[in-house]
């Protein structure tokens, strides 16, 4: 760049820096001749354009105050409301608008502009303005009753048809009138509240895949997909992940699949989905399925597809799917007395009559309970519920069967059949109580381990107890009227023998990182050489502050503050990241349910108001109402 001085004047290209000119004295600029005269007014010119002017409290004598527009800063004439560009921010340019267009107005005092200036305000739609502040506070409540009306899973109408007249009946008793008058300018249509949660869950879904991206140990997901009252398959997606010193489990993605459900149809919307929010395959640690074979068929199947693109990932078979199928193991005559109290039970359930009847009985004799339980065999925890509600119930049954002169009353005079129905009831507790320990969003495959480990050894125990004639750990058994005398105890023996070998057979690769629950525990040596596995174990070892740590939190917690042992720490977490069950899937078609009811089955894609309802990240409300154009009512 060159620079030319002549007479003192300093004309620099257009390409100079404007910070770099300098206004030469006014003697200097008569000096010279008219070609630098032009040249110099040109370039001024070409300066003011590029600099942003400033407002000035004085250029309110002149009528004009600042508003602020796309980032700008611009003149706003108090009498015509004409804005100006920001290069007529200046005194003479100002004053030749109030003298030209107002000239009436020129003499006016400054109290008389500043009147003017105030009621301005209060009609600004900016930021500043009253109309801003009073029109923001009811797109917020238009968006938080939206996200009420969504985690309560309601119809969309009812923010219009109940929630807005509740309010207004409220407000305007306690408060007044004038008050309630307020919230008729709070939409809250079937079609604002629609987009308010859409919104709502763009914003979710971007704090949950931010988070995703930037969890240092990897992200596991469990799906699964099942038909609603329509007969639509929906697929959700859950994912658990970590954030700062904590692990988060969140629903991901619901999506309607329109075609078939084959794993490669699986597969491609899952792949869709991580190519659409840059996330990475490589980062994935695990995926929990249920046992279907479009989801763990190893040549079409949808784990095929995925070990395809992450040969890393662990998949895993839900533990509680697969505890149910081995507990569904029972000899003859115990499935014979399932069977018979199946059908008592739909004797009593498939009439009303009988029903009613055998309330009111249950009621003359001061039962604890007034009805039987159905058992249905897709939910694994109806089998232990419907054989103990019934051994509760077996005296008043039997004398309801005896009045019916139904052939069930023969049932409740045969010794084995009560003792059977005895054991059965006392067995299913047992598995019902352990599979009810393993659900749950903070569940790990650790803990499912320990306690399958544990269940295991109860069964070992209790064979050895029956074998020498000890039934205490069987309560409705040990406590039989008349007594127990043994008559049952090989069908006992070989049912135990039987669910462990089916235990066994459907958990034989159960097994995780020895360090994970307990490192204090675990020699060393054990450990693979030249990982820094073992050096680091040592340290762990002989700190006494990760004693007391290990002592107070849970192992995810505990190993989430071990980022200073990271070899340890980078193989124990990921593993805790695993789900050891689909049950938070399975949860979320229980809840869809309420959201898609059979009046409400043309609702083809419930996945926004379902996904706002069960998520735990809060919308960031406040930024979406930013981000809104404040609309004038004229």
């Amino acid at each position: 760049m060159s620079v030319t001085e002549s007479n003192g004047l300093r004309v620099t290209s257009m390409f100079a820096p404007t910070n770099s000119f300098k206004v030469p004295p006014v003697s200097v600029l008569e000096s010279c001749s008219v070609l630098q005269k032009v040249r110099y007014k040109r370039f001024t010119n070409l300066i003011s354009k590029n600099v942003d002017a400033k407002y000035d409290t004085g250029y309110l004598k002149y009528g004009f105050v600042e508003i602020e527009h796309r980032g700008e800063v611009l003149p706003q004439c108090m009498v015509c409301m004409k804005t100006l560009s920001n290069s007529a921010m200046k005194p003479s340019l100002l004053k030749r608008h109030l003298e030209t267009n107002h000239p009436t107005k020129k003499d006016q005092d400054l109290s008389y502009f500043q009147r003017l200036a105030e009621k301005a305000k209060q009609q600004r739609i900016d930021k500043t303005g009253a109309v801003y502040q009073s029109s923001s506070g009811n797109v917020k409540a238009s968006f938080e009753v939206s996200l009420l009306v969504a985690q309560n899973m309601k119809a969309h109408t009812v923010a219009e048809s109940l929630i807005m007249p509740a309010a207004k009946i409220v407000i305007r008793n306690v408060i007044g009138v004038e008050a309630e008058a307020k919230l008729s300018s709070v939409s809250l249509s079937n079609n604002t509240v629609k987009r308010r949660i859409e919104e709502m869950l763009i914003d979710i879904a971007d704090q949950i895949v931010a988070a995703v991206r930037s969890s240092k140990y990897g992200f596991a997901i469990q799906l699964d997909e099942s038909t609603d009252v329509t007969n639509c398959a929906q697929l959700l997606v859950h994912v658990r992940y970590t954030q700062q010193d904590k692990v988060n489990t969140e629903l991901r993605l619901s999506q309607n699949l329109s075609g078939t459900t084959k794993g490669v149809d699986i597969f491609n919307v899952l792949n869709d989905f991580f190519k659409r929010n840059e996330l990475e395959w490589g980062k994935l640690v695990g995926c929990t399925t249920d046992g279907a074979p479009a989801m763990l068929g190893r040549k079409s199947g949808f784990q095929a597809h995925a070990k395809a693109v992450s040969p890393n990932v662990i998949f895993v078979h839900c533990f509680i799917h697969r505890f149910a199928l081995s507990a569904k193991v029972l000899l003859p005559n115990l499935l014979a007395c399932l069977n018979r109290v199946v059908k008592m039970v739909n004797a009593v359930k498939t009439s009303a009559l009988n029903t009613r009847l055998l309330k009111l009985l249950c009621e003359d004799l001061g039962s604890q309970h007034t009805c039987l339980l159905y058992y249905t065999e897709v939910r694994w925890l109806s089998r232990g519920n419907a054989t103990r509600r019934l051994f509760e119930l077996k005296e008043e049954l039997d004398v309801f069967f005896k009045q019916k002169g139904h052939e069930f009353q023969k049932d409740f005079e045969d010794k084995m059949f009560i003792v059977s129905l005895a054991y059965l009831s006392d067995i299913f507790g047992v598995i019902n109580h352990l599979n009810l320990s393993i659900q749950g969003t903070a569940c790990t495959v650790t803990q499912f381990i320990s306690r399958l480990r544990a269940f295991v050894r109860k069964l070992e125990l209790w064979s050895n107890n029956v074998k020498n004639k000890r039934y205490g750990m069987f309560e409705l058994l040990s406590n039989l009227p008349g007594g127990y005398n043994g008559q049952s105890d090989d069908e006992i023996l070989c049912h135990l023998t039987v669910l462990k070998a089916e235990l066994t057979h459907y958990f034989p690769d159960v097994d995780c990182c020895p360090y994970i629950t307990n490192p204090f525990s675990v020699d060393p040596a054990d450990l693979p050489v030249g990982t820094g596995e073992q050096e680091q174990l040592i340290d762990i070892q002989a700190d006494d502050t990760t004693q007391a740590m290990h002592k107070e939190y849970y192992p995810t917690v505990f190993w989430l503050n071990m980022a200073s042992y990271p070899t340890l720490a980078g193989r124990a977490i990921p593993q805790l990241l695993i789900f050891p069950s689909t049950w938070e899937c399975e949860q979320g078609f229980s809840l869809m349910m309420n959201i898609k009811p059979k009046s409400r089955n043309r609702l083809t894609s419930p996945g926004h108001d379902f996904l706002c309802a069960v998520s735990k990240v809060v919308p960031r409300i406040d930024r979406l109402v930013e981000g809104k154009q404040i609309q004038i009512a004229h």
